[in-house]
């Protein structure tokens, strides 16, 4: 029997009171029953039977889509059958949701292997992991992913046959590493073997970043954006 965690998630639905996720327990019946309505959503039936198919799965922000971004997704898509996309719903990013969701699908038109599907309220949301959110003021923090993982591996994962999830090696972002790191010690024990893949680099051995695209916006350099960015971006 798992350990209790250490803190309680927030609570998943503020109009429902009492429906905290805990090592060892499941969600309430009625937030199964919304988790289950989003997972039907993002269901891909395939013609052929799925259980004997290796499905795998990227959970992204992509503000904005990178040649990175692409790097990760086609690496990944070689190791599967067929590749999950989960782009980052919250609209608390410099590039809105629906953009960001557009620039992905684009990006990875090519690749007939792979879908492009909103990650919703239970994967990597501001209700299962808030300081993702809120990084860039609280990068020395202690962070527990656990809420977040979780779900993706108790709910998630089964009902959609996924049992590979691919990162990008992130030595960066101490939140992103931290999470990172936590996923390969919590998603295994159910199951999820998690894939690390290196960062692409660029010719002078700087890594490529979302972040520097938005910096290099601001200073207008497009020059060096068009370096860094698919041409659908």
């Amino acid at each position: 029997m798992n350990l209790l965690l250490k803190e309680k998630c927030k609570e998943l639905d503020t109009k429902e009171k009492n429906t905290w996720l805990q090592k060892g327990e499941v969600l309430s019946d009625i937030l199964q029953e919304k988790l289950l309505e989003y997972i039907e959503k993002m269901r891909v039936i395939l013609k052929e039977n799925q259980i004997n198919k290796k499905i795998g799965s990227v959970v992204m922000n992509c503000n904005p889509f990178t040649k990175g971004h692409l790097f990760l997704i086609e690496t990944a898509a070689k190791q599967v059958d067929f590749l999950y996309i989960f782009i980052v719903q919250e609209d608390k990013s410099f590039f809105s949701f629906d953009l960001r969701l557009e620039l992905v699908k684009k990006g990875t038109k090519h690749l007939k292997n792979v879908v492009v599907v909103p990650s919703g309220k239970y994967v990597l949301s501001y209700m299962t992991l808030p300081i993702y959110f809120e990084k860039e003021e609280r990068q020395k923090e202690n962070i527990d992913t656990s809420c977040d993982l979780e779900i993706f591996a108790r709910y998630i994962a089964p009902e959609l046959n996924i049992s590979y999830r691919f990162v990008g090696e992130e030595p960066i972002d101490f939140i992103t590493k931290k999470y990172n790191e936590q996923m390969s010690e919590i998603l295994p024990e159910f199951g999820v073997k998690v894939v690390e893949i290196p960062r692409m680099m660029i010719n002078d051995g700087t890594i490529i970043s979302a972040t520097s695209v938005r910096n290099f916006m601001k200073e207008g350099n497009w020059y060096e954006i068009k370096k860094i960015v698919p041409t659908t971006t």
